[in-house]
């Protein structure tokens, strides 16, 4: 399956032409506007710029509207907005969604970049930073040489940079200027539903669209089930037309989704009916084998990183790397360079003498897989240290309570974390729980009591450029990663110490 190629005739030039970009817009000035610089932020104004008016959206932004004066004394020379505003010297546009214009107008400024390097878009509820780091394994590997936005990091073609999950609109503009500059031949994006909802990728047509899967999750920021589901479905619209759709099988929800797809698609999954398909031939605590199948073609992939989700995830990579007429082979060897990635079943072995995995997993559906994956490796107890609640609701604090007391047979919480220690409290258990000052107590007191056959998950985890347990601080990329490290080399180096003493 090949994909159409793509011209770009954009002025980079001339501007942008105002009218002919928002055709739809109603406007208050018969005078022609021709933009070379636009801002949502009025206090970055410089003479010259079109001041786009942004609406408060999930809490993310202040809304834009009563500042437009002060844009238009600064030199703003029109204004996007979605409201009437009291300006007359300067034409104002006003639109359906200010955000879809903000974003249409950063691309068409920047050249319409999309249009020069292919875009790929991942999306879902999991495995979408995964997905990702795997496809551009695999594309290294095939000679190409990707961009990518993602939330493990960033690479626009000569740099690299911190990942982000919703960039704005001029900074996925220049991004990808940027990767046609360097001579990318693919940007692979990651695609959040908040960014969905922020319409930070508008203006862009995607070359191909992986939906990972589905799941009710995010309900703090979406209200329900299906306002999330119908958020995550707008990414479909846009799909180029000659655009691929890559879809899980696995998933009843994104798998409903291919009736909305007039162009190509193609499938993946492990249960039923699909394209590209997958079983673990093994698994153990520090790799699993299994083969992947599409069409009469077959591959056995040996990966350090565990758990049918992960397996999941290397079909949705193989799906899309398919769909650019990459050889199988080719695709099973770029998997296996991927040894691992921080948060996703991250394995931190210090010769302990049992399996801990340091794992991002905070919401119901995500520790379900994890801890079903501990389950299967352990031939003792799953020991789970739980993260943050952070946002979550009660009922989703709760959901999570139930899965851990099924799936593990103790659970430490923070005492910092009341909410959740009362969800867990309140659930069915099966699960023993025990109650902790802090995480860092929570790491040392899993780490500690742990014994060979048991498997601990350490969920919920973060990274962050600086952070402190304690009198232990790391400077990490890794955060609990570097903790448990450090304690697991602790315990044992004791041992050995008293037996050469």
């Amino acid at each position: 399956m090949m994909h159409a190629t793509k011209t770009n005739t954009a002025d980079l030039h001339g501007g942008v032409s105002l009218d002919r970009l928002l055709v739809d817009a109603t406007r208050t000035s018969s005078q022609s506007v021709v933009a070379t610089s636009c801002t949502s932020d009025w206090r970055q104004v410089k003479p010259g710029d079109v001041f786009v008016a942004l609406s408060e959206r999930l809490g993310q932004e202040e809304d834009g509207h009563p500042y437009v004066r002060e844009a238009v004394d600064r030199g703003a020379i029109a204004v996007i907005c979605e409201e009437p505003v009291p300006v007359f010297e300067v034409p104002t546009y006003i639109v359906a969604d200010s955000r879809v214009a903000y974003g249409q107008l950063c691309q068409a400024i920047s050249g319409h970049p999309h249009l020069d390097v292919p875009v790929i878009a991942v999306t879902g509820t999991h495995g979408k930073s995964t997905v990702i780091a795997l496809l551009d394994s695999i594309f290294a590997l095939a000679g190409k040489h990707c961009g990518k936005i993602s939330g493990l990091g960033c690479y626009d073609g000569m740099s690299h940079s911190a990942g982000i999950e919703v960039p704005s609109a001029p900074e996925l503009a220049s991004r990808l200027e940027r990767m046609v500059a360097a001579g990318c031949t693919h940007a692979l994006v990651e695609v959040s539903s908040e960014a969905i909802a922020q319409s930070a990728f508008a203006g862009i047509a995607f070359d191909a669209v992986c939906i990972t899967n589905v799941s009710d999750a995010h309900l703090e920021l979406h209200n329900s089930v299906q306002s999330y589901r119908n958020l995550k479905r707008r990414i479909l619209e846009s799909l180029d037309p000659a655009g691929v759709a890559v879809f899980n099988a696995d998933d009843p929800v994104s798998s409903k989704w291919l009736t909305h797809v007039d162009g190509p698609v193609l499938t993946f999954g492990t249960k039923g009916q699909a394209e590209v398909s997958a079983y673990v031939i093994e698994q153990h605590a520090n790799e699993q084998v299994f083969m992947i199948s599409a069409g009469s073609q077959s591959a056995a992939v040996r990966t350090s990183m565990v758990g049918q989700h992960h397996v999941s995830n290397c079909l949705a990579a193989a799906a899309i790397a398919l769909s650019y007429g990459i050889d199988l082979q080719l695709i099973a060897a770029g998997i296996e360079s991927v040894e691992k990635l921080p948060g996703r079943m991250e394995r931190v072995d210090c010769g302990q003498g049992f399996p801990v995995f340091v794992d991002a997993a905070d919401t119901a559906e995500s520790l379900r897989a994890s801890l079903r994956t501990a389950r299967q490796l352990s031939t003792g107890r799953v020991v789970c240290v739980l993260g943050d609640p952070g946002h979550a609701t009660y009922s989703e604090q709760l959901a999570v309570a139930h899965v851990v007391s099924r799936l593990a047979d103790l659970a430490i919480v923070a005492r910092a974390f009341p909410e959740e220690e009362t969800a867990v409290a309140d659930s069915e258990q099966r699960a023993t729980v025990e109650i902790v000052a802090d995480r860092a107590e929570a790491i040392a007191c899993a780490v500690a009591m742990a014994q060979e056959g048991d498997v601990v998950v350490i969920a919920g985890c973060r990274w962050e450029p600086q952070h402190a347990y304690g009198t232990f601080a790391v400077n990490k990329e890794e955060g609990d990663a570097a903790l448990t490290r450090h304690l697991l080399y602790a315990r044992v180096k004791q041992p050995l110490l008293r037996l050469v003493g």
